[in-house]
């Protein structure tokens, strides 16, 4: 059932194109993320998913199959192993290798010129094809600004903002997008950028946020924004909005403050607090208002109620209380934003191989 181009899926690919990169271990929220899109799909556009992934299960293909099967809704997957090749791709902390198939998406889709790109931790609460009909007309893509990355340059982590100016180049910072969503333009990046060279700056070091950075690299700040109620970055931790996206500038603060008062997607981004591991995470209740017409709803409940009962759970949440609830606090009020002490502090956690704060 895995095809090696778009070129060879049982497709029409002559409207809404929607790209997904998965794991098998991801598939129950993939499937989430899907029925979300099924849900809200208009009755008159025709909608097309593709899964890139190397490891789907022909029994997960069958299963999402069955629940995407409508009139106007379709599936199909491709496998990136011929595109890969032998490339060890590099990744660390929460993120995975599948986080990189995005950069294949012009080459493996040859046939089509434009697509949406999506997380597969997300929710979409309105009609996809809102997105997708956003012009991209002489841009490489559509996305918004990423206001977590912004409030770490202005502030809450001194040496981001250096490390993309002069590790990742950008010409401005502050123009630095969240890649969870996006509106491809897939013929201009083919014509502008192969999937060799993405792959070789993808492979050159280890980047602070993987392939999100690479995209960045490339683009530097020449992109269609979209406002980021398209991408609203859920308060991870209930601190992204308080502790993190408080330093940006106004603007990216009120457009943060907007797309969280009325989301079209909702993105569980961070590591951590997901909401079928943590219910009383932020919109929560909106996954699992989807969550209960997936094909996966057994195993989503299993989960949640794994890690509410077992030992191993159980440790993780206490670990995740110290850390979130206890620790991070403490130090933002020690160490307050914007500071010397915190600036040198971060300075040397990196430079021992701590991750990102």
């Amino acid at each position: 059932m895995l095809a090696s181009s778009s070129v060879d899926l049982d497709l029409p690919l002559n409207d809404v194109v929607i790209v997904f990169a998965c794991s098998e271990n991801f598939v129950p929220y993939l499937s989430v993320a899907i029925q979300s899109i099924v849900d809200n799909a208009g009755a008159t556009r025709r909608y097309d998913i593709i899964v890139l992934t190397r490891n789907i299960s022909p029994a997960s293909m069958i299963t999402l199959t069955r629940q995407t099967k409508s009139d106007n809704v379709g599936i199909g997957f491709l496998d990136v192993d011929a595109a890969l090749g032998d490339v060890e791709l590099p990744y660390h902390g929460h993120f995975r290798p599948e986080t990189y198939f995005r950069l294949l998406a012009p080459s493996l889709l040859p046939n089509v010129d434009k697509a949406i790109y999506l997380d597969s931790d997300l929710i979409v609460d309105v009609d996809v094809a809102e997105l997708y009909d956003v012009d991209v007309e002489g841009y490489p893509l559509a996305a918004t600004r990423d206001a977590d990355t912004i409030g770490q340059i202005d502030g809450y982590d001194a040496t981001v903002g250096p490390y993309l100016a002069y590790e990742l180049g950008m010409d401005d910072p502050h123009d630095y997008f969240q890649a969870g969503v996006l509106v491809m333009n897939l013929a201009e990046l083919r014509r502008t950028v192969s999937a060799e060279r993405f792959l070789e700056i993808a492979t050159e070091r280890s980047w602070r946020w993987n392939d999100q950075d690479v995209l960045n690299k490339v683009v530097n700040g020449h992109y269609r924004r979209v406002h980021m109620r398209w991408n609203y970055l859920v308060d991870w931790q209930r601190l992204r909005r308080t502790h993190i996206v408080t330093n940006a500038p106004a603007d990216v603060r009120g457009e943060y403050a907007e797309a969280c008062e009325k989301p079209c997607i909702v993105h569980f981004a961070g590591p951590d607090n997901r909401p079928w591991l943590y219910p009383d995470a932020d919109r929560a209740g909106l996954f699992w208002r989807y969550a209960m017409r997936s094909p996966y709803l057994d195993e989503l409940r299993g989960q949640l109620e794994e890690s509410r009962a077992s030992a191993t759970g159980l440790a993780k949440r206490a670990q995740v209380i110290v850390l979130y609830r206890a620790l991070m606090p403490a130090f933002d009020k020690t160490c307050p934003a914007g500071t010397r002490r915190r600036a040198t502090l971060i300075r040397g956690y990196m430079k021992v191989g701590g991750g990102n704060l």
